[in-house]
């Protein structure tokens, strides 16, 4: 093998020296040769290095002749550095391409490798702020920003300043859409929830804010009527075309899509079935029926410890609070307060949450108290379990950790727009206070069914 590497080498050495003179080709001639830029085996990694958050990883590639090098280092194809020594510190969840190039007069080589960092999402949650994934670790006490795109070579969610993101974790997937006016950019996401990694893309249409994932191979996403979009190729049909029409909450129940359909005028919940939602053809819309529900802004539903979904209707001097039985017949609490709500079609539903493993569910009156109802107890909605607090409202919708009960509530100064997240106990206690600044969480999230327990004594952490 070697006899025969160098005779061909030879050979082209030689057609080289005939096809050209000693100006033109000069690097071609033997004599030269020994001046590239040659690099020391075993001085430049050739496997993908992984490193903890918070160490540097140092590359300095030994030449044999160095006289003249030039180098250029390049992360995810764009140049980050000159220097000899390529010096990196991972201050943040990471993956990326590296790439390295010497030049000098008589020519350049090129290599590659790249490199990662060792993180674990399960250890904290997710809050989505200023357009992309965030990561907070909670046994580190530290925060981690723009995760996504370190993550990602750079790319963005293109949530911009005015758009809304509706994000649902399901399959093991954060599937997110993004309300917006622009029509020729991608409108729906697929993310990995271990990893943060992205999957695919697509462009579905603009104006479109209400989001369903009916199983592993469907969803549907509303806004501009009812479309069907198969959550593997990314296509799209329109089943029913009807302005405005949006689904702003749903829950699958009992083989029934339950919605909530309007945000500021008085509407009726609906639910359509959901086999005939997946085999509907395009403008073949199909039945709907109503329920006894009146709402008048965005509410969502929860399904309790006890197997019934639960939500708010519109009320007089107050809302009343609907078990919707497994054959859709009712049952109505009336409570003395009425529910925090926003604005216009894009805020975020404060809503309810309910826990897995407890008859309980946690709802914000419009003052920004938490009262916390126990199934079939009115007795609990007489006072607030947690009262408001002056000077803050609640932005964003509340997020229960279902294997401690902690409850994270997200607060926003109504002066200084400053926001933070607070976790409270179970008995209503606060364990930790994290600063977010200017950035407003529009959402919490976890990427698995367990958090570990916050349990250190009350304290503030700066994001």
């Amino acid at each position: 093998m070697n006899k025969l590497y160098t005779t061909l080498l030879i050979a082209c050495l030689a057609a080289g020296f005939t096809a050209c003179n000693d100006d033109d080709c000069e690097d071609l001639h033997l004599g030269n040769l020994a001046h590239y830029p040659n690099v020391l085996k075993g001085t430049f990694p050739t496997e993908s290095q992984v490193l903890e958050l918070g160490e540097t990883l140092e590359i300095t590639p030994e030449l044999l002749n160095p006289e003249g090098a030039t180098y250029s280092w390049l992360v995810n194809g764009k140049e980050y550095s000159t220097e000899p020594t390529f010096s990196y510190k991972i201050d943040n969840p990471c993956r990326a391409d590296l790439t390295c190039i010497i030049k000098n007069k008589y020519g350049k080589v090129e290599m590659s490798t790249s490199f990662s960092s060792n993180h674990n999402f399960s250890k904290g949650f997710f809050y989505v702020a200023d357009g992309t994934f965030n990561f907070y670790d909670t046994e580190k006490k530290t925060a981690y920003q723009d995760c996504y795109a370190s993550l990602n070579a750079g790319k963005t969610l293109g949530i911009g300043n005015y758009d809304s993101a509706n994000i649902i974790h399901s399959n093991g997937k954060f599937y997110l859409l993004v309300g917006t006016s622009t029509s020729n950019r991608d409108h729906f996401y697929i993310v990995d929830a271990k990893t943060l990694y992205y999957e695919n893309s697509a462009a579905v249409g603009a104006n479109l804010s209400g989001l369903t994932i009916l199983n592993e191979q469907y969803g549907l996403v509303t806004g501009d009527g009812i479309r069907r979009i198969d959550l593997k190729s990314l296509n799209n049909v329109r089943i029913k075309n009807e302005r405005l029409l949006c689904f702003y909450n749903s829950i699958i129940y009992n083989g029934k899509v339950l919605s909530n359909d309007t945000y500021k005028d008085e509407s009726k919940v609906k639910y359509y079935d959901v086999n005939e939602l997946i085999a509907a053809k395009e403008g073949e819309a199909p039945a709907v029926t109503e329920l006894d529900i009146i709402q008048k802004q965005k509410i969502n539903f929860v399904l309790a410890k006890d197997g019934n979904v639960y939500t708010l209707e519109s009320a007089d001097n107050g809302c009343n609070i609907v078990k919707i039985k497994n054959d859709f017949t009712l049952e109505k609490v009336f409570a003395n307060f009425q529910p925090a709500k926003g604005p216009y079609h894009s805020s975020p539903t404060i809503g309810m949450v309910a826990s897995e493993t407890e008859n309980i569910i946690y709802l914000v009156s419009t003052d920004g108290a938490i009262y916390k109802y126990i199934l079939g107890d009115s007795d609990s909605l007489k006072a607030p379990f947690i009262a408001a607090e002056s000077g803050v409202s609640i932005t964003a919708p509340l997020q229960l950790n279902q294997q401690s009960g902690e409850l994270y509530v997200t607060y926003t100064e109504e002066l200084k727009d400053e926001s933070k997240i607070v976790v409270y106990s179970k008995d209503g206690k606060v364990l930790h206070t994290v600063d977010c600044g200017e950035s407003v969480p529009s959402q919490i999230l976890f990427n698995n069914l367990s958090l570990i327990h916050i349990s250190e004594p009350t304290r503030q952490e700066a994001i």
